[in-house]
């Protein structure tokens, strides 16, 4: 069974098995929320292997307030992301799209010492759609950027709806999404791509990574992902990088058993 709760700002979406063994924290994208993870919630897969599974909302997603002097930076997520973590002592984060890039930055700083999973990040500004660059574009233009992003809110169900088959989901995530106010989405946005030009390919700073990482997309994903870095990343030990034939953007919502086995080959558990 589901429960909620709210810590510290967040809102924690759980499903606990009555004699759990492991604890994981799975973290959503842009304009997501604890829905896109609505499966891997209810896995028996999970269930099944003592996994006690929490789906977060960080502070300005699902319409949750922000603290007043929260920059939007990937720094300053990634130090949220370790703080949660810490406190609920989770053995293994799980970041989907935007929450994967945070999550390098994470392994980057070498703070929090449990096993990391990258569900599609973006590792340079030309791996992602040409959709989203246009919106970041948009969002750096005063006078253009408010119409842009009442534009974005009005079509979101048509934004998500390539992930989607099933329309009764796809009205809920779109709900959430609205839930956060456009100032938010566009700060959030501008910190997204404003650390991608930071570091030009991302590629490079997950390598420093002290923990386990594994980096996991659909073979149908519209994120793009190069050969000469898939090729980076399997040179680190530290680094398994998986690809989910069949899959789209959303892997966790079109292969939730090939991602949960996933997830309790890396713990070592097994039923």
């Amino acid at each position: 069974m589901l429960t909620q709760r709210e810590y510290n700002g967040w809102l924690l979406v759980e499903n606990k098995p009555n004699q759990p063994n492991y604890k994981i924290l799975l973290l959503p994208g842009l304009q997501g929320s604890d829905l896109v993870f609505q499966k891997l919630l209810e896995s028996d897969i999970l269930a099944s292997n003592g996994i006690h599974v929490i789906a977060g909302n960080p502070p300005g997603f699902k319409g949750l307030p922000v603290p007043a002097d929260f920059n939007f930076s990937i720094e300053s997520f990634a130090a949220q992301f370790e703080k949660i973590a810490a406190e609920e002592k989770v053995d293994l984060i799980l970041g989907h799209s935007f929450a994967a890039n945070v999550l390098i930055e994470v392994a980057a700083r070498k703070t929090y010492k449990g096993m990391l999973f990258l569900i599609s990040p973006s590792l340079t500004r030309d791996s992602e759609t040409k959709e989203l660059l246009m919106l970041d574009s948009f969002s750096r233009k005063p006078l253009l950027s408010g119409i842009m992003w009442w534009v974005t809110y009005m079509m979101m169900d048509s934004i998500f709806k390539p992930y989607f088959d099933d329309t009764t989901s796809l009205a809920s995530v779109v709900r959430d999404g609205k839930k956060i106010p456009r100032d938010v989405g566009r700060k959030t946005l501008l910190g997204y791509f404003d650390n991608i030009d930071m570091h030009k390919n991302l590629a490079k700073r997950l390598v420093e990574t002290e923990t386990q990482v594994h980096y996991v997309r659909g073979s149908k994903d519209d994120i793009k992902f190069s050969v000469e870095n898939k090729n980076f990343l399997q040179s680190s030990p530290k680094i398994r990088v998986h690809e989910i034939e069949g899959a789209r953007h959303f892997a966790m919502l079109d292969k939730p058993d090939e991602v949960a086995t996933l997830i309790v080959n890396a713990l070592g558990v097994g039923s």
